[in-house]
């Protein structure tokens, strides 16, 4: 609504000027309609955010002057930094923003000037120091006032204050990963390649993977699907080592070269079921950051599924200091399936709070799909989506990451 105001009063100033010049007698008293303001209050809250660093950053303030006629002599506009707006700016807004820490910031120059006959003020900075001043990803406050002006013209009091919103974030490398139930009946690799590829993943597991079997043609289905998607890298996974003349499992496919490989097989206590293929890649990302990525499927059965649990745990607790993430089909309902509350408890983190649901396709109430993490000083979940069509009844699950170096 202010934006609003503010253009609204834009364009009465605009238009004030345009009649001035033919016809001032017809605006009376015309200083009443003159006011300074500062243009970044335009945007409440103003968001500034900073890589953290160890050199001081900028943020940019002035002053601006709107009104029918033009400024007759130069104005000089004075600005303050105000901590003491931050409570009333959360109470007014339901927010729980924190205040900057003292030595933080500095407004070495808080004068600015505007020119006879001039709209805007010289550009001020406000020095932010970021390293070891800000927590990263901390959301801090700093109210920015004009607090005098020469000159005796008012001050606009719906535009006088700036509140940004500074926040420090450490420099990383993104990195989007994928979840994604083809189908066991789904032996056309250029649909299943038409699924994946518009969402561009770094890496991905495809569970449910023909590998030369009799019903699928002999095709490698994993070869022939790395190729589509242009991941020439990849490490197939059997959960059925002997299947319809091939074996069938799961593929976790990579853009970046693997640096690690290795599988595990999760038993289900019932030597005739199929067991649970777990696999584990390492890859190195552009600067150097080393990921995990693991991924598997769960039995659909519960009590076979809890025979997989303690295998999966054992292996994932090996990974101590790495930031690993763990895709799959865990077949249960997040965070409050056994599954999940063991994994949660193995310090893995889940990517939201209220996650997508990504099955059935038309109408999607339950989860299939799901990612989570481990050692979340090394991410940043920047996104969470489940994609919107299928070659079997569960939806893609994607994550974008921002991953740091430590």
């Amino acid at each position: 609504m202010k934006r609003i105001n503010y253009l609204y009063a834009i364009a009465l100033f605009v238009s004030c000027c345009l009649v001035a010049c033919k016809y001032d007698t017809d605006i009376p008293n015309p200083s009443d309609y003159a006011k300074v303001y500062m243009p970044q209050a335009i945007d409440t809250p103003a968001r500034r955010t900073f890589v953290m660093a160890d050199t001081l950053q900028s943020i940019v303030i002035g002053a601006a002057y709107g009104g029918p006629n033009s400024l007759e002599s130069p104005i000089e506009v004075t600005f303050r930094v105000d901590p003491a707006l931050v409570d009333a700016f959360n109470n007014a807004n339901g927010t729980s923003y924190a205040p900057m820490p003292a030595g933080s910031y500095e407004l070495p120059n808080p004068r600015a000037s505007i020119s006879a006959g001039g709209v805007s003020s010289s550009a001020l900075r406000i020095k932010v120091k970021t390293k070891g001043a800000l927590e990263p990803f901390k959301q801090y406050l700093l109210p920015v006032t004009i607090d005098q002006v020469n000159g005796n013209i008012p001050v606009n009091e719906s535009l006088k204050t700036t509140y940004f919103v500074v926040e420090g974030q450490r420099e990383g490398t993104p990195l989007k990963v994928m979840s994604f139930g083809k189908g066991s009946g789904a032996h056309n690799m250029a649909l299943v390649a038409d699924i994946i590829n518009p969402h561009n993943p770094d890496i991905l597991l495809v569970r449910e993977m023909d590998i030369n079997t009799n019903r699928n043609g002999k095709i490698d289905q994993a070869a022939a699907l790395a190729e589509l998607i242009s991941m020439p890298h990849y490490l197939y996974i059997p959960s059925i080592a002997s299947y319809d003349g091939g074996s069938y499992g799961a593929t976790i496919f990579s853009r970046l070269p693997i640096k690690e490989q290795i599988y595990h097989i999760l038993p289900t206590g019932d030597i005739n079921t199929e067991k649970g293929p777990l696999g584990i890649i390492t890859v190195a990302l552009a600067d150097g950051t080393e990921v995990v990525f693991a991924g598997t499927h769960l039995n659909s059965n519960a009590t076979r599924r809890a025979a997989q649990l303690p295998e999966l745990l054992n292996v994932m607790n090996t990974y101590t200091t790495q930031p690993l993430i763990l895709v799959g089909n865990f077949n249960e309902r997040p965070p409050s399936g056994p599954v999940y509350v063991s994994l949660a408890d193995a310090q893995f983190i889940f990517p939201c709070s209220t996650c997508p649901a990504n099955t059935p396709v038309t109408n999607p109430v339950n989860y299939s799909d799901f990612i989570l993490y481990k050692q979340p000083n090394r991410f940043r979940v920047m996104g969470y989506t489940v994609g919107t069509t299928s070659t079997s009844a569960h939806l893609p699950v994607i994550a974008q990451f921002q991953v740091y170096k430590d």
